[in-house]
């Protein structure tokens, strides 16, 4: 069976809120398309690829 590996990644700020996420990256067999939108509505991020993004919240933003 397949494994497919995780990996972490450096945190990132939201530019709009300053709100910290830890950011994991996995793998997959397919493509997937996705985004991740910060609590406060700010896109931080979109992908098409052969993985996707895991966004963990570690610290709240200011607005």
């Amino acid at each position: 069976m397949a494994t497919w590996d995780e990996y972490d990644l450096e945190e990132e700020e939201c530019p709009s809120c300053g709100a910290l996420y830890s950011v994991r990256y996995k793998e997959l067999p397919l493509k997937d398309k996705d985004s991740f939108h910060c609590q406060c509505g700010e896109l931080m991020r979109s992908w098409k690829e052969t993985g996707m993004y895991m966004y963990t919240l570690i610290q709240n933003g200011e607005s």
